[in-house]
C-alpha cells in the first residue's frame, strides 16, 4: 500500500474493479474492502465539481432528490448534484449550444429527444460496469437504437371526469356527438392520433388518425399543453375526456380531483422516459455521472415512483404491489411491451409537417 499515493489513486477509476480484486487477493476483504472501494470513488470526485441534471419535476424530481441522491452521496460526498427541472424542449436546445463546453451531465429524455440527441451525436454510451442496475431492464423496453436507457414509464390511454361520463372503452367513445366541446386534445404530443389510426384500421399512424378524427373535430373543446392544466380543467367539468398519461392521471386522482384513467379495449401507447449521459466530459467525469445515473434505477428509486407517484417500473425485478396489480395505470415491464410505441425517429423527422396538417385540418 506504500507504494501508492493519494496522487495515484486519482488516475485509477477506470480499473477500480481490477485494482480491488488485486487488493481482495492480497487479504484486503470485507468492510476494510468496503472502506477502500469508497475511498477510491470518492478520489475521483475532484474531477467533477457538480452534476447538472435535467429531471421533470413534481413527484419525479422529489422522488430523486430523497432516494436516489442519497444513496449516491454515501459513495461521493463531494459531489453536490443539481436537478434541472424543465422540459426536453426547453432544455435539448441549450445542451446542443454548449456541447462543446457542457453544464449539464445529461438526464431524463422522451423517447422524441432521446433519439434526436442520438442523431445529433449527444450521448455518450453508458459503460455497464457503471450502471449494473441496467442489466435487470428487459431489452423489450429499451429504445430501438437508441444509446439509452429506459428508466420508467406509464401508459397514454384516456382520463375522464367520472361524474359526467362512463369511462370509455373505446378510443371511438370520443367522437360520441353528445361529446361535442368536452375532449381535450394535444397538438404536439401525437399518441391519441396514433390509437386513432389503429381505430381506423391503419395501425398506430398517426397522420391516418389526424384524418380520422377531421368528421369529429367539433368534438375537441380544449386545445392544451400542459398536463396540470388538462387534469384541472377534467376536474372542474370544463372538458369531460382527456387523451392523457396513466400516472399523472392518477397523481391527480390521488389529490383529490375528478379524475379518472381507463385503457380502452384497443389498448394505449407506450410512453417511457430515458436516461442519458452527455458527450463532452472527461472519462473520469463520465464514470461518476454515470454511476450516479444508476441510482435512478435502485430499487428505492424505482418502488418510490411506482408506489408514490404510479409510474411504472423499467427494472424488470421489482414487483407491483397487490393493490396496485389492478390499477389501469399502473403496467408491469411484460404489459408495458405490448403497448404500442410510437415511432419517434420519424415523429422527430417530420414534427413541423405533422403539426402543421394538425393545424389546418383540425383547427380550422
Amino acid at each position: 500500500m506504500s507504494d501508492f499515493s493519494e496522487k495515484d489513486f486519482g488516475n485509477l477509476s477506470v480499473d477500480r474493479r481490477t485494482l480491488l480484486r488485486l487488493f481482495a487477493v492480497s487479504g484486503v476483504a470485507g468492510a476494510a474492502l468496503l472502506d477502500m472501494e469508497k475511498a477510491l470513488a470518492q478520489a475521483n470526485d475532484k474531477d467533477i465539481e457538480k452534476i447538472v441534471a435535467l429531471v421533470q419535476g413534481g413527484p419525479v424530481g422529489d422522488i430523486i432528490k430523497a432516494e436516489a441522491n442519497s444513496i449516491f452521496a454515501k459513495s461521493h460526498p463531494n459531489v453536490p448534484v443539481e436537478l434541472l427541472v424543465s422540459s426536453n424542449a426547453v432544455t435539448y436546445p441549450r445542451m446542443l449550444a454548449q456541447r462543446s463546453n457542457p453544464v449539464i451531465a445529461g438526464g431524463m429524455f422522451n423517447d422524441l429527444f432521446s433519439l434526436r440527441g442520438t442523431a445529433d451525436k449527444m450521448w455518450e454510451k453508458f459503460n455497464p460496469e457503471f450502471v449494473p442496475n441496467a442489466a435487470q431492464i428487459p431489452s423489450s423496453l429499451l429504445l430501438p437504437g437508441g444509446e439509452g436507457i429506459t428508466i420508467h414509464q406509464t401508459p397514454f390511454g384516456i382520463a375522464y371526469n367520472p361524474d359526467r361520463v362512463e369511462a370509455p372503452k373505446s378510443w371511438a367513445d370520443l367522437w360520441k356527438p353528445e361529446y361535442k366541446g368536452r375532449v381535450s386534445m394535444w397538438d404536439s404530443y401525437f399518441d391519441a392520433f396514433a390509437m386513432a389510426g389503429v381505430v381506423a384500421g391503419k395501425g398506430p399512424s398517426v397522420e391516418e388518425g389526424i384524418k380520422a378524427w377531421v368528421p369529429h373535430k367539433a368534438n375537441v373543446g380544449a386545445w392544451v399543453k400542459s398536463p396540470i392544466a388538462e387534469v384541472d380543467l377534467l376536474h372542474r367539468g370544463e372538458v369531460w375526456l382527456s387523451p392523457h398519461w396513466g400516472a399523472w392521471a392518477e397523481q391527480a386522482r390521488s389529490a383529490g380531483k375528478k379524475v379518472a384513467f381507463t385503457v380502452p379495449k384497443e389498448g394505449a401507447t407506450l410512453w417511457s422516459n430515458q436516461m442519458h449521459c452527455s458527450v463532452g466530459f472527461s472519462p473520469k467525469a463520465t464514470e461518476i455521472i454515470q454511476r450516479y445515473f444508476n441510482t435512478w434505477l435502485s430499487e428505492p428509486c424505482q418502488m418510490a415512483w411506482l408506489t408514490k407517484a404510479f409510474i411504472s417500473p423499467a427494472v424488470g425485478t421489482i414487483k407491483i404491489p397487490d393493490e396496485l396489480k389492478s390499477n389501469a395505470a399502473v403496467v408491469s415491464p411484460e404489459a408495458a411491451s405490448k403497448l404500442y410505441r410510437l415511432d419517434a425517429r420519424h415523429l422527430g423527422a417530420n414534427f413541423a409537417a405533422i403539426k402543421a396538417q394538425i393545424d389546418q385540418t383540425l383547427k380550422g
